[in-house]
């Protein structure tokens, strides 16, 4: 088993050459997976720190060296192949453009900007409906899904745009459901970057998750990139999924490293959003449970939440209830290392694909000095790694067990 690398074309996805990349590092993740933030950030997958010496690109000229890696044409697609045979393509991990690269006389190094990168520097609006005078134009929805409305912001940034043509699915364009949003507003041009509003609904108090998957096309010409997102009914990627059962003991295990971290609840939530001076919209959430209880009560944290776009009282609630809910209990969070090729405890081989960000988790853990010996029922929030077959895993937040 074995990492291995392709350049592809960035708009259409059409795989151009393999090449040897000797070292780099990548990441994976489902959302912002530490405790300093309790926002869930989309998810996203990035490759950086690629150095590639000029003899592994199949080129000979400058003119050729330039066109396969020109940022304004080309990506790469990392994948995990099975064999070292040439024609295994392997399972693709990470998408991504190439990014600004520095030249030496022996190599080029230079990282890759992921899809929600990419997203990050496309807006959402209307073609021609932005004009010089003025641009009145909204884009209004109705009657869609969560993730429904998260691809037709997709979709007004890639497809529905002169020449922004990408090889990206959105395949919950048109999903019915009962949530409504109306304020994609071309005059408000500078907070319609399509990253952002994506993770504007992420956040909301059951916004879903959502991540960007590369995948091979069924004539293995072409590599796409598939948006695949939680529903309204269950906000979690794979929710569905057979859960990966891994576990841990002091010694030989599955799982090695493992480490713990702490985080206190933060129990009272201050919201601003639109406005100015005291016109300021205003909301708060708390649960003041654990400092009023009369045995042994928390000392009070509380935290602020600002977001100056937000000009809907609802929406600024759903907004700071989802800090407090993430945040109102002790919370402990897990990571550890594995090794990919490794057999799980439910005889699954372990691999990017088996164990992606999302995929529900039971983590058997026996003799660690500050958990309960017991099953945990989690689910991979972040992996990260390098150019060997080892890769730190980071598990979801979970509820202290001794609250």
């Amino acid at each position: 088993m074995t990492w291995r690398m392709w350049i592809v074309d960035a708009r259409d996805g059409r795989i151009v050459a393999p090449i040897d990349v000797p070292s780099f590092q990548w990441q994976m993740s489902i959302r912002d997976s530490s405790f300093t933030t309790t926002t869930r950030e989309p998810g996203d997958r990035t490759a950086s720190g690629l150095s590639l010496p000029w003899s592994a690109l199949p080129a000979s000229t400058p003119a050729e060296r330039s066109l396969l890696l020109d940022s304004t044409r080309r990506a790469m697609c990392l994948t995990w192949a099975d064999s070292y045979e040439g024609d295994d393509f392997g399972t693709p991990v990470i998408w991504g453009v190439v990014g600004e690269r520095q030249d030496t006389q022996q190599d080029t190094s230079f990282p890759l900007s992921s899809p929600l990168e990419l997203l990050d520097s496309r807006l959402v609006v209307r073609e021609g409906a932005f004009k010089d005078g003025k641009s009145p134009d909204t884009i209004s929805l109705s009657g869609l899904s969560y993730r429904g409305i998260i691809c037709e912001a997709g979709l007004y940034a890639t497809g529905r745009k002169k020449g922004g043509t990408l090889p990206f699915d959105w395949p919950y364009k048109g999903e019915k459901d009962t949530r409504q949003k109306t304020s994609w507003k071309a005059w408000n041009i500078q907070n319609n970057a399509a990253k952002k509003l994506m993770t504007d609904i992420a956040n909301l108090k059951d916004g879903p998750d959502f991540a960007f998957i590369p995948y091979v096309t069924e004539d293995g010409g072409h590599v796409r990139v598939r948006l695949e997102a939680g529903s309204d009914g269950d906000r979690r990627l794979f929710a569905k999924a057979r859960p990966v059962c891994l576990s841990y003991h002091p010694g030989a295990s599955m799982v090695e490293d493992l480490q713990v971290s702490h985080a206190a609840p933060v129990q009272r939530w201050y919201g601003t959003g639109a406005g100015q001076d005291e016109s300021v919209l205003t909301a708060m959430r708390g649960d003041m449970s654990g400092i009023e209880a009369t045995n042994d009560p928390q000392i009070l944290r509380e935290g602020v939440y600002s977001d100056t776009d937000t000009d809907a009282l609802d929406v600024l609630r759903s907004h700071v209830q989802a800090q407090l809910d993430s945040s109102r209990s002790k919370l402990i969070q897990i990571t550890g290392q594995v090794h990919f090729g490794d057999m799980g405890a439910d005889d699954t081989v372990l691999s990017p694909a088996t164990l992606r960000p999302g995929m529900p988790v039971i983590l058997s853990v026996q003799g660690y000095p500050t958990l309960p010996d017991g099953d945990y029922r989690t689910s991979v929030m972040l992996l990260t790694g390098d150019q060997t077959g080892t890769a730190k895993v980071t598990f979801d937040v979970m509820p202290d067990p001794f609250q």
